[in-house]
């Protein structure tokens, strides 16, 4: 794991001496302890970590104090729904919030998707790098969140047989298929989609979610 966390310090030095202009809104990598890589059974993976500035109370490379999604560990103000969202799954699969191997496809902080500078190469360090973790892990369940981080963390797992179910808002649609380890996942991205708990999306989430722990 340290070979990792040094691999994106690098990284993130490289990116602010490219973009000097830039604010330094740091990197962040995982949203769970550090011991969840030695035998995490379900991962959950979204993009990249948000917002407009840089909290030193937040850890980098993990969250010591547990899961970042529990707001008595962390308040994040205005996503606090998407923390509600997150801990809501994780309660439907039955697993512990602390236990999970929660993170960031992309280490490095952006207001947005669209403000991610260089999104190209971020995204490619992103893959390398989750490629890696998750064939040390190796979950049994790998859920990700948004259209980018479904995209890339299912061409790395090698997903087949992928179904979609629509989640009864508009075009979005949730994903499940196989791949060589278990049950890969794919969810729209729940800060803008709060299908948790709604009604309308409650069949398409016992169809994607059914037996995975």
């Amino acid at each position: 794991m340290f070979r990792w966390e040094e691999s994106i310090r690098r990284a993130y030095e490289e990116r602010l001496r490219r973009f000097p202009d830039d604010p330094p809104l740091g990197w962040r990598l995982l949203y769970s302890p550090r011991r969840v890589l030695t035998g995490a059974t379900v991962a959950f993976i979204g993009l990249n970590p948000g917002g407009a500035a840089l909290d030193s109370t937040h850890g980098e490379f993990s969250s010591e104090r547990g899961s970042a999604y529990r707001r008595d560990v962390e308040n994040w103000g205005r996503s606090s729904g998407l923390q509600d969202q997150v801990i809501e799954l994780f309660k439907r699969l039955g697993v512990r919030p602390d236990d999970v191997l929660a993170g960031n496809l992309v280490p490095f902080r952006s207001p947005g998707e669209s403000t991610l500078r260089d999104a190209g190469s971020a995204i490619t360090f992103g893959r390398r790098l989750w490629t890696e973790i998750l064939e040390e892990v190796r979950p049994r369940v790998v859920i990700s969140m948004g259209g980018t981080a479904n995209r890339e963390i299912s061409n790395v797992l090698k997903v087949r047989d992928i179904e979609m179910h629509h989640v009864g808002w508009g075009n979005q649609t949730a994903s499940r298929g196989r791949f060589s380890e278990g049950t890969w996942v794919g969810l729209p991205h729940l800060s803008r989609f709060a299908i948790m708990k709604r009604e309308a999306s409650r069949s398409a989430l016992d169809r994607v979610l059914r037996d995975l722990t």
